[in-house]
């Protein structure tokens, strides 16, 4: 009879063995919900839209991360909202990652960007190169020559929050700052600013939806600069999940040369 209860309580132990082993693979199987801010103005082409996620054409981030949720065991949730709000949540932990964000040295407070091993910012990890550019009257003499404004002498519009306004003060350019593309427009012709700089990627796509302001507005084509932007995590998210940060860095920069990604590339061309 010992001898039977003995064997009762070795089976019964094993058992909660394997049920515990069990618990812990489904916990680590769970899917990782990731919380993803970007701002509400379409960057055409990776993020489609205005203030939503398109659900046919979203862009092509937008598509690759999709593609990548089961890859990675992840559920990306998508949030649109203004461009400082947004650099204010992704600062304070209640969003994981930001679509998308040019590096200043302050903005490490804000979240983590991709460095190397030297703890320098790794460009190599950047998620695409976006041109600011001057838009200005088709009747006006207002230049850039690559280095220099050419007949300026009124004041220059500019996205409150972007880093061109940093730029552009820093050149000696009196910068009127704006919260919404719209308000750049609605000033240039109303003769308030002598142009606005602002990314081609997001005032293109604009004046093409509405010809009235593309009538009277022309772009210079030569960008006033180029930069870098990057995916941003959160502190907290980072701290947390760096090794599933770092692979999203990667195939994201990488989305070019992989042939996986060429069908989602080739719809937005």
């Amino acid at each position: 009879m010992v001898l039977f209860i003995n064997f009762f309580k070795r089976k019964k132990m094993r058992l909660l063995f394997i049920l515990l082993f069990l618990n812990v693979n489904i916990l680590m199987a769970q899917t990782i919900s990731i919380n993803v801010i970007c701002e509400d103005k379409q960057i055409y082409p990776y993020i489609l839209e205005d203030t939503k996620i398109a659900k046919n054409s979203p862009g092509i981030t937008i598509e690759i991360l999709k593609s990548l949720e089961k890859e990675l065991n992840v559920e990306f949730k998508f949030n649109r909202v203004q461009s400082l709000r947004a650099h204010k949540i992704l600062h304070s932990n209640q969003a994981d990652m930001l679509l998308f964000a040019s590096y200043l040295k302050n903005r490490e407070e804000m979240g983590v960007y991709p460095k190397n091993s030297l703890n320098e910012l790794n460009n190599n990890l950047k998620a695409m190169d976006l041109s600011y550019v001057l838009y200005t009257l088709k009747d006006s003499n207002l230049n850039w020559d690559g280095n220099n404004f050419i007949n300026l002498y009124g004041k220059i519009g500019a996205t409150q929050g972007y880093s061109i306004v940093d730029f552009l003060k820093n050149n000696n350019v009196l910068v009127s700052e704006n919260s919404s593309n719209l308000g750049d427009v609605r000033k240039l012709i109303a003769k308030r600013i002598q142009g606005f700089v602002n990314q081609e990627s997001k005032i293109d796509p604009y004046l093409k939806k509405n010809p009235k302001y593309a009538e009277v507005i022309k772009k210079i084509e030569i960008p006033i600069v180029t930069k870098p932007y990057f995916i941003v995590f959160s502190h907290k998210f980072y701290k947390k999940n760096s090794a599933l940060a770092d692979k999203i860095w990667a195939l994201l920069a990488d989305h070019k040369n992989n042939p996986k990604y060429k069908s989602i590339i080739k719809k937005y061309e």
